[in-house]
């Protein structure tokens, strides 16, 4: 009932609005005509950036870039044989060039495509990187796009630019475009796989513990963005009917970046907002760089001053709320009728070890972790792994999850070798893991922290959650994941709080939320790392019972990590220990407690 209230008022307010834009040309000016059509074009360029940056966290400076590629991809599109005749006179254009001329449309589209294209070259060696890395590397491929515009006048008419295009961005159809990103945007971003990318923004190593191939979404995240990127560039270039290298510099880069701060980083309602009061805002400050006369005084006027005056107002916006006017929130109707409270809801035929470990061996140049480490795990065991700090516990979890890969040695799960596997190839083999350090995805609903754990147990493909509405797999699969999610919410005590932020959990309900999104990816093997560090005593208590029953009700295989040796002796069936990365004992836990090089490496040669 909800959601059919909500898209009948959005489906009103749309027709209200575009009924706006149709009285628009009576009711305005051309200038105020011109603001529309530069908000709605800023409102794609922000969304485009804030795909890469605020939803994904890749920090890039090279939008600027993409723009230049969609403008003059457009405009030789659009261009008559006449035009592109009398423009090139430093050197012809290109034969095959001359006569090529296309319907608006289509040049729109495949200037996104083209900028899309060039996107995903670029993002395959630079999303590697990181951080001001890869905000640097963006940085200089915008710049090489515009020097290498500047040096093909065959195909660019160089420094010279393009004019007279003809002016075919109206109001209609950049509200228009910017209504079809703003859909798919929406649509993509409120299914499972929204919940990916912003899980990749949070917690990158988390994520890729969910079996999600993190670099293959960045990659696509990084590519669509280009895509919009494009589309505003061409859109732009046909406002203005004339573009030079010269517009495509650093500073537009900034100026989409000034939205996306204003609005809000990772919001789409911040994108929209932000594009209306930065660019209104740009245009009522032009005033300043005008001669100004207030009684006797006559104050000259100074180019560039509005950009100072709003730059200032832009640091009182980050020092007051840094988080920019939405923050990460969205716009919903909700807000204006009452919340409800949410109503809570009520093997395979493998015989071998679940798990072999076999002469395992893991160093890092001279230093060795690892050294001929070999040990089975049977199917509903739990396991301890113990040593003291520095034993090599967290680095055979590491190899064993994907990592690390191992120096020599082999690795089975259900029989299959994993060594050397990635983590997400070996989370979707049935191996989940959790952290010493609780690593959730902080600014996530609780209940979307375990849909992403579901992630790679569905089947629908990304661009299915452009639309839909046609492909209608994705809301069947996501309802599914949802009630799912929910179910494993209720096991774990963690219901009532489905829609609160993780990071607003107590310590133990953290815990228990990063077993959850761990159970969510349908594992037959759960490696904890460390669970009861930070515990009380009766926190430990009760998390030796919830991990028998983790084991009982969901038929795992366990294998943790403790150094709160209570928990160890109580819990597990079998130890494993460590010691210097040499496997140096194994038994019972009554074997572990009475064996002296188990005293040893824990309390000293005088001990033993």
């Amino acid at each position: 009932m909800r959601r059919a209230r909500n898209l009948l008022l959005t489906i009103i307010s749309a027709a209200l609005f575009a009924l706006f834009l149709d009285k628009a040309p009576e009711l305005l000016n051309g200038y105020w005509q011109r603001i529309l059509n530069l908000i709605a074009i800023n409102a794609i360029l922000a969304l485009s950036l804030n795909l890469i940056y605020g939803m994904t966290g890749m920090f890039s400076l090279g939008h600027a870039g993409f723009m230049a590629i969609g403008a003059y991809v457009s405009a030789l599109l659009i261009l008559t044989p006449a035009q592109k005749n009398a423009m090139w006179i430093l050197e012809d254009i290109y034969p095959w060039l001359l006569h090529v001329n296309t319907p608006f449309i289509i040049s729109i589209i495949i200037a996104g495509l083209v900028a899309a294209f060039f996107g995903w070259l670029i993002a395959l060696p630079v999303l590697r990187l990181g951080g001001d890395y890869l905000g640097i590397a963006t940085l200089g491929f915008a710049e090489i796009i515009r020097i290498l515009i500047t040096n093909t006048p065959r195909l660019t008419n160089g420094s010279l630019g393009l004019k007279g295009i003809p002016a075919h961005t109206t109001l209609f159809m950049s509200w228009g475009c910017l209504a079809i990103v703003l859909l798919c945007m929406v649509c993509m971003l409120q299914s499972n796989f929204g919940g990916v990318m912003k899980a990749v923004r949070d917690d990158e190593v988390a994520t890729k513990m969910m079996g999600i191939n993190t670099f293959r979404v960045k990659v696509l995240a990084f590519t669509l963005g280009c895509f919009g990127g494009g589309l505003g560039g061409a859109l732009m270039g046909n406002l203005i009917t004339t573009i030079d290298p010269r517009m495509f510099m650093i500073t537009q880069t900034y100026n989409i970046l000034m939205i996306i701060v204003v609005g809000g980083l990772g919001s789409v309602t911040g994108s929209l907002i932000g594009s209306v009061l930065v660019t209104t805002m740009l245009e009522w400050l032009r005033f300043v760089e005008n001669p100004i006369t207030i009684g006797s005084i006559n104050i000259p006027g100074i180019p560039g001053m509005r950009m100072v005056i709003f730059s200032l107002l832009l640091i009182v916006v980050i020092i007051f709320r840094r988080e920019g006017i939405m923050g990460m929130r969205e716009f919903s109707w909700d807000i204006f009728f009452p919340k409800r409270k949410a109503k809570p809801k009520e093997s395979d035929s493998y015989s071998g070890p679940v798990l072999e470990v076999k002469n395992l061996c893991l160093k890092f140049g001279g230093l060795t972790a690892i050294e001929d480490l070999s040990f089975n795990i049977n199917h509903g065991q739990i396991i301890g792994l113990i040593g003291p700090n520095g034993a090599g516990k967290t680095s055979a979890f590491n190899v064993i999850s994907g990592f690390y890969k191992p120096t020599s040695g082999e690795i089975k799960f259900m029989g299959h070798q994993i060594g050397g596997l990635r983590p997400d190839q070996v989370c979707r083999a049935g191996i989940a893991r959790t952290f010493q350090n609780i690593r959730l995805f902080g600014n996530e609903s609780v209940i979307r922290n375990v849909m992403v754990g579901a992630r790679i147990r569905q089947k629908y493909s990304w661009w299915m959650t452009l639309l839909p509405f046609i492909f209608t797999d994705v809301i069947r699969e996501d309802s599914t994941v949802r009630a799912r999610a929910l179910e494993f919410l209720s096991q774990l005590g963690l219901e009532d709080v489905a829609h609160e932020k993780a990071s607003s959990l107590p310590y133990g309900a953290q815990r228990r939320l990063e077993i959850a999104r761990a159970l969510a990816t349908s594992p037959k093997f759960l490696l904890l790392d460390e669970p009861a560090a930070g515990m009380n005593p009766q926190e430990s208590e009760e998390l030796m019972k919830f991990i028998r029953r983790l084991r009982d009700e969901f038929d795992l295989t366990i294998l943790l990590i403790e150094h709160d040796m209570k928990v160890v002796m109580n819990v597990c069936d079998y130890i494993q220990v460590l010691d210097q990365g040499v496997h140096i004992a194994q038994g019972t836990p009554e074997e572990i407690k009475a064996n002296p090089r188990v005293v040893e490496a824990y309390l000293g040669k005088g001990a033993a």
